[in-house]
């Protein structure tokens, strides 16, 4: 999987920003380290899976009616 690589997760759909490997961070050190994160890396949603913090935007889809002239 590449970096900005799209995924799904229980029927939503994100863009992958950036991964570290969490044996590299320190998570602990801080209280709110999520929010911290969210704000320095500008994404919405964090997740942890396969020995790594995934830190992804969500893709929202619209509903959209189509006007016809």
């Amino acid at each position: 999987m590449n970096i900005h690589d799209i995924i799904e997760i229980q029927g939503r759909t994100f863009q992958v920003k950036r991964k570290f490997p969490l044996e590299r961070l320190k998570l602990e050190t801080h209280d709110d380290w999520a929010s911290l994160l969210k704000k320095y890396y500008h994404v919405d949603s964090l997740f942890k899976a396969q020995g790594q913090l995934w830190l992804c935007n969500e893709i929202h889809t619209i509903k959209y009616e189509e006007i016809r002239h």
